[in-house]
């Protein structure tokens, strides 16, 4: 194969005094990975995925070039990784959690003061798979994407789940996928084409990229699939790295003032509510705001209400405990209902955030709580932690400081509480609450709730006016 070929033929030979620091452990399908990093704690993290050839030669090059740009660069094999996923029972898979889980694991083992979502780097191979996965993420799971040498072709034997936006069609002769152009990607993609590469047509790269949306192609004369001489595309690599990595993100509050520290998003209402007394707050899931919790709360706002969202990844990234949690929520609650002239709230948590919220409810004042038109929990497990934990990513989940949600939710018997949950989770508190203490509804497919976004705004608002 000729991206195989390529592979080896990326020998590059930078120059430069400073190197960080170099380290490999394993994890999960990745298998052994290689860390690089200048500073304990750097200002950006990027998972580099290689092309055939594996991690060595040139894309180590790589690595140690972008380190130098105050970056923890996370070395992957992609032929481990597309093995493990071969191997795995899924239908499909899901790349961009493993990514995800991935990052947010490093971050957490390597003490990081707070989580800094990571850019995705890809060579050859890697750079189709870096492509794929940030396609099929929730949007602001990843800062965005770069491809050195992409073709839309990856030879996989097990299709991809759809996730996002991601779509393909079979490839030559019925062997791997050719993935299509994403038409609603949000985060930044850059695609590195050499104008002499023999592996990638550049008119059918420069073609395939201007039909994806948030797209950009970066032209480079004299290079190859091998990118074999730095000077004609490291400079160039170098800005659409800064470039990435100093996009938009979603708008924060909660910096300053009686909110000082809070990781909140605020989404402004469009339109005119039914209901013009009513905001909502989401505390969302373990991904931070990227998922169902954002899903919902855009379409909330599209109905005229203000929403206000706390990203619980960063959130619970420091030790919190139900306590302090639940004067946080107060401080959103007397903040906001003041400011945007508010009478009464709902209270939505997903994932995490369905599991901590009734530990935050039912400490809230009297006064506050008996503004609570309905709770809203999305995807709740039988119990919780107040803090990210290593063992989070390594299936020991629980633990003995693990606190049992049921009794929580007991406390604010009286309150209206509405339980979502997959017919195909195992392990949902919602078949265990009483008919009298909640109204629980099983929605299609897992802990995604089957992306019926507009079905659970509509039942949510229905019972909390």
């Amino acid at each position: 194969m000729m991206r195989t070929l390529a592979a080896f033929l990326l020998v590059l030979c930078f120059a430069g005094t400073s190197r960080a620091t170099e380290e490999t452990l394993t994890f999960s399908r990745f298998g052994t990975i290689t860390l690089y990093r200048p500073t304990p704690h750097p200002a950006h993290v990027v998972l580099f995925v290689s092309g055939d050839g594996g991690w060595n030669k040139g894309v180590v090059d790589m690595a140690r070039e972008l380190a130098r740009l105050d970056a923890l660069v996370v070395g992957i094999d992609i032929r481990h990784y597309l093995h493990a996923l071969a191997a795995a029972r899924e239908e499909c898979s899901y790349p961009a959690a493993d990514f995800e889980a991935l990052s947010q694991y490093l971050q957490k083992k390597l003490d990081f003061p707070s989580y800094t979502p990571p850019v995705l780097v890809g060579y050859s191979s890697g750079a189709t798979l870096v492509y794929a996965t940030l396609v099929q993420a929730p949007p602001n799971t990843f800062l965005g994407a770069i491809s050195l040498g992409f073709c839309p072709d990856l030879l996989i034997t097990k299709p991809f789940c759809k996730g996002n936006a991601l779509a393909w069609k079979a490839g030559p002769r019925g062997k791997g996928v050719i993935f299509l152009p994403a038409k609603k990607l949000e985060s930044p993609w850059i695609a590195f084409q050499g104008t002499i590469d023999q592996v990638c047509d550049p008119a059918s790269t420069e073609s395939y990229v201007k039909k994806v949306s948030h797209a950009k192609l970066v032209v480079l004369p004299k290079v190859g699939h091998g990118f074999s001489v730095p000077r004609n595309w490291l400079p160039q690599f170098k800005t659409a790295f800064l470039e990435v990595t100093s996009s938009p993100q979603p708008s924060r509050a909660g910096e300053k003032g009686d909110l000082a520290g809070l990781p909140l998003v605020v989404i402004r209402p469009k339109g005119t509510s039914e209901d013009p007394d009513l905001l909502a707050v989401i505390l969302s899931g373990d991904g931070g705001w990227a998922s169902i919790d954002r899903e919902l709360g855009k379409v909330l706002a599209g109905e005229g209400f203000p929403v206000v969202g706390l990203n619980s990844l960063q959130y619970f990234w420091k030790q919190r405990d139900p306590d302090g949690a639940s004067r946080d929520l107060e401080r959103i609650l007397r903040h906001y209902l003041a400011v945007w002239n508010k009478k009464k709230a709902i209270l939505i948590g997903y994932s995490r955030g369905a599991d901590v919220l009734p530990f935050m409810a039912n400490r809230l004042p009297e006064d506050l709580l008996d503004q609570v038109s309905v709770i809203a929990l999305l995807g709740p497990e039988r119990s919780v932690q107040f803090k990210f934990h290593v063992t989070d990513w390594l299936g020991g989940g629980g633990g003995k400081n693990a606190l049992p949600t049921l009794p929580e939710v007991q406390k604010l018997r009286g309150k209206k509480i509405l339980c979502f949950y997959g017919i195909k989770e195992k392990d949902s508190l919602c078949p265990a609450l009483d008919k009298d203490l909640a109204k629980s509804y099983g929605m299609p497919g897992a802990h995604h709730l089957g992306g019926k976004y507009g079905e659970l705004a509509k039942i949510i608002l229905a019972e909390g006016r």
